[in-house]
């Protein structure tokens, strides 16, 4: 299937999502890898990882152009090589989705949902979300959880901690809506603006 769609979030960021019904040696065939990259991929064992590595390369050629190739930090934050365009991925069942965004972080996280969700939830809910936050509201759990996912992505520190310094506000399980965040990073919190949609059983939640 492909492209599912390419958005426009603002005149220097888009939005994709692929759906991922080839094969990875499909897509391999469709992309003309440059020598780093052939010897990145060619260290990836498992076939579903194969497959999610090479669509979202496909979904970049498809948002940025056929040069575009990932770097990444010190941090494992990654970004276009030789252009000041940042990048977020993620994966989850049949879906890759790719943020792109000129000269500023972003953050990105796509979450297939599961019944279980909450039975993890002591491990990114800390005692103020716990105080607003519905156990049994399978919608919310996920956009929580998939919330702090794109801003540890949108922050590109390693040590951050989901449940101490990634804050979720108090929000209802409105589809196609947004909610704010705090992020504990350094001497100054940042408030983040958390933009969601839902879609079959998955959520889709980035940085604004």
């Amino acid at each position: 299937m492909g492209i599912v769609s390419i958005k426009t979030i603002s005149p220097v960021s888009k939005l994709g999502l692929w759906r991922m019904t080839e094969p990875w040696e499909d897509l391999l065939g469709m992309l003309d890898l440059p020598a780093s990259e052939m010897a990145v991929f060619d260290r990836i064992s498992k076939e579903k990882r194969k497959q999610e590595w090479l669509a979202c390369r496909m979904l970049v050629r498809e948002m940025h152009g056929t040069n575009a190739i990932i770097g990444y930090d010190p941090e494992r934050k990654p970004h276009l090589v030789d252009t000041d365009v940042e990048i977020s991925m993620s994966h989850s069942g049949e879906y890759v989705c790719v943020y792109l965004r000129k000269g500023a972080s972003v953050g990105v996280d796509v979450q297939q949902m599961k019944p279980s969700i909450s039975k993890g939830a002591f491990y990114f809910l800390n005692d103020e979300e716990l105080q607003w936050a519905d156990l049994d509201n399978n919608l919310q759990m996920h956009l929580i959880w998939s919330a702090k996912e794109s801003v540890f992505k949108y922050a590109g520190d390693a040590s951050i901690d989901l449940k101490k310094h990634i804050i979720i506000h108090a929000f209802s399980g409105n589809q196609n809506s947004r909610f704010e965040v705090n992020l504990q990073k350094g001497d100054l919190p940042e408030t983040i603006q958390i933009q969601f949609d839902t879609f079959e059983d998955y959520v889709l939640t980035w940085t604004l």
